[in-house]
């Protein structure tokens, strides 16, 4: 049944398409409006897919997309028993879910980005306008895709505010319209569909695809048919065995510009090459409630010899994104970067900074550098220490680290500031103070002043006392798991500093 029958205008599930290309050293965005797209219907079903100049457009295989939901933080009595459109929404997207085989939708519920156009970060709200423009007549909602040599880099979803809005299955009700359904279809177009009955030939099928809203409130086959053929096949997931070693190490800092940006070093050990994704996350870090967080970042790797190993400027241009995805490693933002390298053993060190050219200054904000080890060899990633600038409040300088296997890992943790004027950095951190915390945020060790450290004797024995009594590090013995270190300064005192992990247990 035709909403148009109960004598309103055509009512449109609509969707706009926004092509956006970077050629070095700009970033140019074009906007194509779907006028512009040749639609094409299988031969075998009556699915339609989104193209662009006979290009498919889908997102890279394996990646979780994340969506950030901003439809109201009230509760609500809708119909079918959900207390708000967020829920709504997320009902919308596990409907999807298990017809993707090699790619997963995920959500922030109540999200803190604020939905515009053009970040990156794929949005879903109620407004009167879309981004700025005005629904067309009768309009339910607009999907606006954003995309990148046919990769989905960005979509964003715009429910008309001016509408009426419940959330119910069966027979429609107008004026009040199912967000529900509505929701399911907008997603659809998120992932690649478009409308079966706006191709050319025209396609007679029953699904929620469909232009124009009626009372089948779910997916249909055909809908799934669509989906299936786009994301049926892929690399397989790959999943990282638990092994008696640092899996994962981070930082997150401030970085800046010139000399100041975020510097982090690792190591290799072992006789073996150890296949590694090193990555950096900025501008998603807004979605976890972090201020100031850096936007458009790159990472470049450099060997022992400051030899440029490896860079990346927005991980899903990459020719490894889909083994990245595969090992669930895709930064959630579509401008974040990623390495997936194969390195002998030895020392190296990843600089994170703010992509910039003529048209694009470089920005400052928080970054959070990570590596990760697929452990595919014999070999381990021993030691990493990132360098950074140390602030107030929420921009000290923080590590992480994991813990694997099934026993204790004794390792030494330390936080340097006065040390590095030897090697030509001003602005050091005078005093820094170190804190150690478990993942419940318990306080597993602090230390001011390494000679305080009950632990003095082993950091000593191990050959990593610092060269500044001012300066702080400790040895526990930790249990498998996650644990952050802090770096701040003493009496809110500010400046650069490193932070350093180092595995003492038995090299491989």
């Amino acid at each position: 049944m035709n909403v148009s029958a109960f004598g309103l205008s055509k009512v449109l599930l609509h969707v706009i398409s926004r092509a956006f290309s970077k050629f070095s050293p700009v970033k140019i965005r074009h906007f194509f409006p779907a006028a512009a797209f040749a639609f094409l219907a299988s031969t075998l079903f009556g699915y339609v897919r989104e193209f662009d100049n006979g290009i498919p457009l889908a997102w890279v295989k394996d990646r979780t997309v994340v969506i950030q939901l901003s439809l109201g933080t009230g509760t609500l009595n809708l119909r079918d028993g959900f207390a708000s459109f967020n829920d709504s929404a997320i009902d919308a997207l596990k409907t999807w879910n298990p017809h993707l085989a090699h790619l997963q939708f995920s959500w922030v519920k109540n999200s803190p980005v604020t939905p515009v156009e053009g970040d990156d970060e794929m949005s879903v709200a109620f407004d009167n306008k879309v981004f700025g423009s005005n629904f067309g007549s009768g309009t339910l909602a607009v999907t606006v895709l954003g995309y990148r040599n046919g990769n989905f880099e960005e979509t964003d979803t715009v429910f008309n505010k001016a509408l009426s809005w419940d959330s119910y299955r069966g027979a429609l009700t107008p004026p009040v319209f199912d967000f529900h359904r509505v929701a399911i279809h907008e997603f659809g177009h998120t992932l690649g569909l478009d409308h079966p009955d706006q191709a050319q030939p025209r396609q007679n099928v029953v699904a929620i695809m469909n232009s124009q809203v009626s009372n089948l409130d779910t997916l249909a086959q055909d809908d799934i048919n669509g989906v299936t053929a786009i994301y049926g096949t892929g690399p397989a997931y790959n999943s990282i065995p638990n092994a008696p070693v640092l899996m994962d190490l981070s930082t997150r800092g401030t970085t800046n510009t010139g000399n100041n940006v975020l510097i982090g070093g690792f190591m290799v050990q072992g006789s073996q090459p150890a296949q590694l994704v090193v990555r950096c996350l900025a501008f998603s870090l807004a979605s976890f409630g972090i201020p100031n967080a850096l936007g458009d970042s790159v990472i470049e790797l450099y060997g022992a010899n400051n030899n440029l190993i490896a860079s990346n400027d927005d991980w899903f241009t990459s020719s490894d994104a889909e083994t990245i995805s595969s090992y669930r490693r895709d930064p959630p933002n579509s401008i974040e970067s990623a390495l997936l390298v194969t390195l002998n053993p030895g020392s190296y060190t990843a600089v994170v900074k703010s992509f910039s050219n003529a048209q694009q200054p470089a920005t400052t904000g928080v970054a959070l550098f990570e590596v990760y080890d697929l452990r595919t060899s014999g070999s381990r990633l021993g030691n990493v220490s990132t360098r950074g600038q140390v602030g107030t409040g929420a921009n000290i300088l923080i590590g992480g680290l994991i813990v694997g296997g099934s026993t204790p890992k004794p390792v030494v943790i330390r936080a340097l500031g006065p040390t590095l004027t030897q090697f030509g950095v001003t602005g050091v951190l005078a005093d820094p103070f170190l804190q150690l915390r478990d993942a419940n945020g318990n306080l597993v060790e602090a230390n001011n002043d390494w000679q305080q450290s009950p632990e003095a004797a082993i950091i000593n024995a191990d050959g990593k006392a610092p060269s500044s009594a001012k300066e702080s590090a400790m040895a526990p013995t930790l249990s498998p798991g996650n644990y952050t270190a802090l770096v701040s300064g003493v009496g809110g005192t500010t400046g650069t500093a490193l932070v350093e992990v180092y595995d003492e247990s038995a090299s491989p």
